[in-house]
């Protein structure tokens, strides 16, 4: 069942760009700012992190497991496949990159940058120049693809339907208290469920892209606790693509060197996550087979 729900859920995905139609999250900021009223809650992050997320995550699994035994496993798929379908990042990434890489060919940088804002984790001033623009495009775009659906799918394969809702509702938590007391708090516990999966997607970027160069990126920074999950993305990336040059850039020949090369970087980066995305799909259903 579970790979069903996936294959329906990333079909889906596929038709509308994202689960735009489910993603409605302000129930979950109401419920924030309720328990931040409360006297006993409020001023102690740990318990209003844990209580914030942890009640729906724990009404979530006990839907599940209700919709299962009234319809067996058509209850379980029927509630699943919307219930994942939330728990995807928000925000169509394929026409985001399509839109900023448009701009990117025609040289115009103001368009780029806010053609890339919505996969920008922050922004703080408007990039300087063309490289400074990549740099960061090409991280927060890694991050995003990571963070709307492989670690989504990974916490889903190990826990289930509340593996899922736990990540999501921690990725929204932490950008809710963004500037607030609780961010510290909030940033570590998303840091602490992005360690384990993208080293596994490391792992997967090695397996369909450049083994050699990403298996190495990938040992220097396994025990890593410092570096952001973007900073040990980019670092897989690097070795991932390694030797990607600009003639593999679909855009025109009256284009610069720059231009040409920053546009294929972000092109490879699409093609490598496309190809991830089937190696998990693809181990899912052999898990299914033979275990």
């Amino acid at each position: 069942m579970t790979l069903l729900i996936v294959l329906i859920t990333v079909a889906l995905v596929q038709i509308w760009g994202s689960g735009a139609p489910l993603h409605r999250d302000g129930w979950f900021s109401r419920w924030g700012e309720y328990l931040q009223a409360l006297p006993s809650i409020n001023g102690n992050s740990g318990l209003l992190l844990g209580i914030t997320i942890l009640v729906p995550v724990l009404i979530s699994a006990i839907a599940m497991t209700l919709a299962e035994g009234a319809a067996g496993g058509l209850g379980y798929l029927l509630l699943g496949v919307p219930l994942l379908l939330y728990c995807l990042g928000r925000g169509n990434f394929n026409d985001i990159v399509a839109n900023y890489l448009r701009h990117w060919y025609s040289g115009d940088l103001e368009g780029a940058t806010k053609a890339a804002a919505p996969i920008l984790r922050e922004l703080h001033e408007a990039p300087s120049d063309d490289t400074c623009l990549h740099e960061q495009v090409f991280r927060g775009a890694a991050y995003c693809a990571f963070e709307r659906l492989f670690a989504v799918l990974f916490w889903f394969i190990l826990l289930g339907i509340p593996g899922a809702v736990l990540f999501r509702l921690s990725a929204l938590y932490a950008e809710n208290t963004r500037g607030s007391s609780e961010e510290a708090t909030a940033a570590r516990w998303l840091w602490l469920l992005e360690w384990l999966p993208v080293r596994v997607m490391g792992l997967s970027f090695a397996i369909v892209g450049n083994f050699a160069g990403c298996y190495r990126a990938w040992r220097r920074v396994l025990m890593c606790r410092e570096s952001h999950t973007d900073q040990v993305l980019e670092a897989y990336l690097e070795g991932a693509l390694g030797g990607i040059d600009a003639s593999e850039c679909s855009g025109g020949s009256d284009l610069s060197q720059m231009q040409r090369q920053s546009g294929a970087e972000i092109e490879g980066l699409q093609a490598l996550l496309s190809r991830t995305l089937l190696l998990w799909i693809t181990g899912l259903a052999l898990l299914v087979l033979f275990i």
